[in-house]
């Protein structure tokens, strides 16, 4: 370590692995912070780039790093936990950015509500290449129903998980009384995380966006969707089964039963019938940030690839055309229809 983290009140807690592309960016966005009392604890975990080498490149003494074999983002994230002594622990990926005042925010928040283990907040999605979307946040508006803040509940975990894992500032005490992420969950372990802590504790999300999280084709989330639904469906049973009889398997010392999902990436199945697969993995929620964001040079690309394998088919298009046209407009056109029709 090149630094010992000492009288910080928080630590932030950046895991990386093969980040050279958007590490600088990250990490500059945390050292711009208006809140200063803090170092930022950065566990490369096994990586083959030059993401060491941007590291070291960092002069600012608040920098702790830790090279590692591989040892995955649950693994790394409690082992960065191990090493932490301030009362308050922030994660941020190594390819997302915080707006400056974020850290100074959350940190006034707690403080000000001693009561509260956790405060996240929202953030908005921008592309491979920084384009920001301001139509695209999680959580969605509705959750909030007009208010600056909610407590996370088990009903704000569906259809998606409220919690942005980036955003979150906690007390170190809650992380070390729930002994950091269960390792057992490939991927989820934060959701699974946040349901065990929203059982005990308040756990603030606020209705402001200083966060950017970032969507590219080749992030875990895009690449390993199926096995992300399988356990983050299985958080949810566990986090109903803690209501219900107070425990969940894991906590019982049982292993998780037979693992069925699709292992590996959800790649296209080669068909004989050449245009007629339906690019579920182009034309997806990515799509549709990268139109709002007016990334032109994504939007291009993931429609030359849409193409490539579902020209034929009347839906390809309509994935491609819909979010270019807007759904205000779409309303006009099916309006127009059936008044014609009639």
């Amino acid at each position: 370590m090149r630094n010992k983290a000492i009288n910080f009140k928080v630590t932030i807690l950046m895991p990386v692995y093969n980040g050279e592309a958007y590490l600088n960016e990250a990490i500059d966005s945390i050292l711009a912070q208006t809140y200063t009392n803090f170092n930022l604890l950065i566990i490369n975990d096994g990586s083959k780039d030059n993401t060491q080498a941007i590291i070291e490149s960092y002069s600012d003494s608040r920098i702790i790093s830790i090279e590692q074999e591989n040892m995955g983002v649950s693994r790394s994230l409690n082992k960065g936990l191990s090493m932490i002594d301030t009362p308050y622990v922030r994660r941020h990926d190594a390819d997302d950015m915080s707006e400056p005042w974020m850290l100074e925010w959350q940190v006034n928040f707690l403080e000000k509500n001693p009561d509260v283990a956790a405060v996240s907040t929202r953030c908005n999605f921008m592309t491979e290449n920084s384009k920001v979307s301001e139509l695209h946040l999680q959580p969605k508006d509705h959750i909030f129903e007009g208010k600056e803040l909610i407590y996370a509940q088990r009903k704000h975990f569906e259809p998606f998980c409220p919690v942005v894992h980036g955003t979150v500032l906690c007390r170190t005490s809650v992380f070390n009384e729930f002994e950091g992420y269960r390792t057992e969950f490939l991927t989820s372990e934060d959701n699974d995380l946040w349901l065990r802590i929203t059982q005990k504790y308040k756990f603030a999300i606020l209705n402001k966006s200083p966060y950017k999280l970032r969507l590219n084709p080749g992030s875990a989330t895009q690449m390993h969707k199926s096995s992300t639904r399988f356990f983050r469906n299985l958080a949810l049973e566990y986090a109903d089964e803690r209501i219900k009889k107070g425990s969940d398997p894991l906590m019982r010392g049982e292993q998780i039963g037979n693992i069925e999902y699709e292992r590996g990436l959800d790649n296209f199945k080669a068909i004989s019938n050449k245009g007629m697969l339906y690019p579920s993995n182009h034309l997806s929620f990515l799509y549709k940030v990268a139109v709002a964001a007016r990334d032109y040079k994504l939007v291009s690309y993931l429609i030359k690839e849409s193409l490539k394998v579902g020209w034929r088919l009347p839906q390809t298009w309509r994935g491609i055309l819909f979010p270019i046209l807007g759904e205000q407009n779409i309303k006009r056109a099916i309006s127009l229809k059936q008044k014609l029709k009639k």
